[in-house]
This record gives structure tokens, C-alpha cells and sequence, in this order.
């Protein structure tokens, strides 16, 4: 099976590449979206979530008492992208909703062209490498950073920069998504997600916040420097030699030299070369001479929240950049700069209603075959159970849902996240099945007990950047949704980090 991605867009995007043309930091960005939180506009007002329109002409169908159902297939069609003009569709029986005017913010990748910007102490929003810790020292721990499934540490996968100008303990807050790279593993996590505390539910993804306010011993009153040429208040934790994500808790019994998380990333490490460093110390020990030092295994001794990224280990001119942490690992994904831009940015220039696109019309005519076939049954005098009739009716849905889902993305196609803090803001669906189906299934916040709402989604375009292989056992979703405590609370992040609650849809 293909990646998700595939059914999106036959070509795939390019990172920064798209118009737009306005592109910024997410702190940037949030101080523009509270300015206009409370006022709205005609261009924002067409920024909303892509429910489905079916369209049902004047008997669809209809029960004849004992007599069975009657269907007139021919009245049952998908309504295109130019008759609902490419807006937000419901059901035409009931009354529609009105017209979302939050401020929707969309997420592009852009390579790191200066390391600086990703250290902490700049507050960055990014993809893939190793997470900027916001707190350096108070990280998850025990069963929060291993995948319920399999028990591996999880694998950073993004981190969102989104402070609250309204609470000034969250002058500064930060979002981080983790993730399980197997997809055995999330394929799992769809039995697990929708279970309730109490169940004991084993999630392969996690979604952690950490805020603090403005004054705090971590990170300096006043805004960082724009050169890159200061440093935290303070250095963080240890963190492990190889994923350069979590707490390295454990110690190299050999050359002492190094720190792990886990054994089992203590085992990768040990396999990728490591092995052959400890002798060279135990060596050098043995014949009294001084330790050696290898660059991919000293360089990462003391690995705090303030040093180096991967692909800075062997650049000279890179080195001991604070707030930036280092892996030894090559199997993480590929580091990127996050920025957003308004997604009303996009709908006149991007948009073209006039014409909906190959991607869009295949996603019809998938629809159209269904019907089609059952008008043939129809005129051949066939007869029609309640389930027939069901699967045209659901398939029609399904496909409409889809091509609305589908002419929303293609405003910006290299679009990766959507972001909206709004208590009305809802994820934009690509598939009707795989939804929450009752509001318990979104969990209140384990802290305080709270509710939470809908924050950010991460696309599968993602998948393309972060160079995951378009095979069977590969990693893919539809998206991920990620809802945060509504009060954003404190009792959670007091002891550094509180978890957030994620929702995965994975392609039919």
C-alpha cells in the first residue's frame, strides 16, 4: 500500500517552496493571532473545518413500510468542487453551519540554514533532529518515554513553540510530539487510543507541554539575540549519547564516557562502533597512556541541553553551539526549521475554484463508479437490500468527504501543520472513518481534570521530508491530531512537563 501522502498529490512538495510569501516564526505568528482573536475577518472567515456535503435529491431513500426500501439511485450524486465553492460542506437536510472565523495557522518545513535558530534559548519550532528542551532539566521519565507497545524510547518527531500572551505563567510553551517509528506499533495504538485512563491504554505516541513564565531560571528576562551570540541561563541535564532526546540516566560501565536513556539504545550504540571506542580506552588505561578521543563518542561525554546537533558533530565551526543537544544515532529524522503563515493567504492565489484539479476529479469520478454501478443494477431490475443501499450511501459520503478534505490541502500542498487554539477550532478530517465517535474519547486533562481542546494536526506530507520509504511496513498516518488542555494548566508542568492527549487516523 501506498503512503497517504500518494493519495494527496501525485508530485510531492518541496520544502519553503509555495506562495504565500509571509512566512514566519510561530511566536511571531501568535502574537498576530491574539490581536485579531476578538475581531474577524472576510478573509480569515473562509478559513474553516471541512465537514461533508451529500447531496440527496428528492428520494434517496425512502421506507415503504413492509414493502421494503426503494432507492432512486439516479438522485443520489456527488456534488463537485465548483457547486459548494470549494467552502466547508454539511448535509443538505440539516441546517448548515456557520462559517468558522478562527485564524488557522499553516506549518511549512524550511532547512536550518543557522544552527543558532534551533538551540533553546531561541525558543524555536522544528522537525525532526533532537528536541530543544524548553525545561533542560525536569524531562519525562520511566514509562512516559518508551512506546507502550514495544517498550523502545519513542523518537522525536516535532516540537511547536505556542505561548500564551493571556497567562503569564505561559509566557513561554512548548509542544513536543513523539512518536513510535514502527507502524506495527501505531497500528496497535488504534485499540489503545480511545480507551480511558483506567484501561491503561498503551500508546507508540505522546504529546508533552512545558510553559514557564517570563521570569524563570532557565532563560534570560529579555528576548535573545538576534546573532545567535548568547547562551541559556543555565545548562541542562545529561541526555542519552545516541537519540539525544531523553534523560541519559545510565553510564558506559566501560569507558565511562558516554550516557543512555536505555539499554537498548545502549545496545545500538555499542553496534554502530562504539564497542571498538571502549577498547581503545580500556587499552590506553592498561598501558598508562592518556584516553583517546574520538569525535562521535568524547563530543557527546557530557551531553547537556546546550551542545551539538547531528550534523555538526564533524564541523569544527559548529561546535559547542549552546542549547542545541547531539546525537550519535543516524536514524533520526531530518532536522527542520518551522515556520507559519495564515492560511487565507493562500485561497485566492492557490485556490482556483474554476478548476478543481486531477487529485480532486478522481476522487469524484471513485464516487461516480459506485453509483454508476448500481444505476446499472437498478435499470436491470435488480433488487436492493438495506446494506446495498447503506454502502452506496456511505461510499458517496466517504469520497464527497474526501474531495473536500483534498480541495482544502491543495490551497498550500507543502502545508505539514495546522495550527489553531481556538475553544471552536476542529482538525480537518481526510477520512470520515477513524474519527472520535464520542466526546469521551478525547480524554480531560490527567492534571487537573479539565477539557481539552483541538490545538494542532500534523499532515502527511510530513512523511515526504522527513525521507520515510513509501513501503507496506512503513510509517504513515492520515494525520494527527493533538488536543491540550483548554485551561492550559500548571499543576501539570510543575515538575517540568505535563502530557497531552494525540489522536491518530491512519489511511483506510
Amino acid at each position: 500500500m501506498a503512503h497517504f501522502l500518494s493519495r494527496l498529490f501525485p508530485h510531492s512538495p518541496t520544502p519553503g517552496g509555495g506562495g504565500g510569501g509571509g512566512r514566519q516564526l510561530f511566536s511571531d505568528f501568535w502574537k498576530m493571532s491574539r490581536n485579531n482573536d476578538s475581531s474577524s475577518s472576510s478573509n480569515v472567515a473562509a478559513a474553516s473545518s471541512s465537514s461533508a456535503r451529500i447531496v440527496k435529491g428528492s428520494s434517496v431513500l425512502e421506507d415503504e413500510g413492509a414493502g421494503g426500501l426503494v432507492q432512486d439511485v439516479a438522485d443520489l450524486r456527488v456534488k463537485s468542487p465548483e457547486e459548494v465553492g470549494g467552502q466547508d460542506i454539511v448535509v443538505e437536510e440539516e441546517e448548515e453551519e456557520e462559517e468558522d472565523d478562527t485564524l488557522v495557522g499553516l506549518g511549512f518545513v524550511q532547512p536550518v540554514e543557522q544552527a543558532w535558530k534551533v538551540s533553546r534559548h531561541h525558543f524555536p519550532s522544528k522537525v525532526g533532529g533532537t528536541p530543544a528542551w524548553l525545561d533542560p532539566i525536569n524531562l519525562p521519565y520511566g514509562k512516559q518515554v518508551l512506546c507502550g507497545i514495544c517498550d523502545n524510547p519513542l523518537q522525536f518527531l516535532l516540537q511547536v513553540y505556542a505561548p500564551l500572551e493571556d497567562q503569564p505563567e505561559a509566557f513561554h510553551r512548548t509542544l513536543y510530539v513523539f512518536i513510535c517509528p514502527n507502524m506495527a506499533c501505531l497500528q496497535q495504538d488504534q485499540h489503545h487510543q480511545c480507551k480511558q485512563p483506567a484501561e491503561k491504554p498503551c500508546r507508540s505516541i505522546r504529546v508533552f507541554r512545558s510553559q514557564l513564565p517570563r521570569n524563570n531560571s532557565f532563560y534570560s528576562y529579555s528576548p535573545p539575540n538576534p546573532d545567535g551570540q548568547d547562551s541559556p541561563s543555565c545548562d541542562g541535564v545529561a541526555l542519552c549519547t545516541w537519540c539525544g532526546s531523553w534523560k541519559g540516566h545510565k553510564a558506559c560501565a566501560a569507558c565511562k564516557q558516554t550516557r543512555y536513556c536505555s539499554r537498548n539504545h545502549q545496545i545500538e550504540h555499542w553496534r554502530a562502533g562504539h564497542s571498538g571506542f571502549c577498547r581503545q580506552v580500556q587499552a590506553a588505561k592498561s598501558a598508562g597512556h592518556p584516553e583517546p578521543v574520538s569525535t562521535k563518542d568524547v563530543e557527546s561525554v557530557k551531553v547537556e541541553a546546550g551542545e551539538l546537533m547531528p550534523e555538526d558533530l564533524h564541523e569544527p565551526h559548529k561546535k559547542n553551539l549552546p542549547g542545541i543537544a547531539c546525537a550519535a544515532s543516524d536514524k533520526l529524522w531530518p532536522e527542520f526549521e518551522l515556520v507559519v503563515d495564515e492560511e487565507y493567504n493562500y485561497e485566492a492565489e492557490d485556490n482556483d475554484r474554476s478548476n478543481p484539479g486531477p487529485q480532486i476529479e478522481a476522487g469524484q469520478s471513485r464516487a461516480k463508479q459506485l453509483l454508476d454501478e448500481y444505476e446499472r443494477r437498478r435499470k436491470a431490475g435488480e433488487e436492493f437490500s438495506a446494506s446495498d443501499l447503506q454502502e452506496v450511501q456511505e461510499a458517496s459520503q466517504e469520497q464527497q468527504h474526501w474531495v473536500s478534505f483534498q480541495a482544502r490541502i491543495s490551497r498550500a500542498p507543502e502545508q505539514v501543520l495546522r495550527y489553531c487554539r481556538s475553544q471552536d477550532a476542529k482538525p480537518l478530517w481526510p477520512l470520515l472513518e477513524g474519527q472520535p465517535k464520542k466526546s469521551t474519547d478525547i480524554q480531560p486533562c490527567s492534571h487537573c481534570g479539565g477539557p481539552r481542546n483541538f490545538e494542532l494536526q500534523v499532515l502527511p506530507q510530513l512523511l515526504y521530508f522527513l525521507r520515510v520509504k513509501n513501503e507496506p511496513s512503513s510509517l504513515d498516518w492520515a494525520t494527527i491530531t493533538v488536543f491540550s488542555c483548554t485551561a492550559s494548566c500548571t499543576s501539570g508542568v510543575s515538575n517540568g512537563y505535563a502530557e497531552e492527549f494525540a489522536w491518530v487516523q491512519l489511511a483506510a
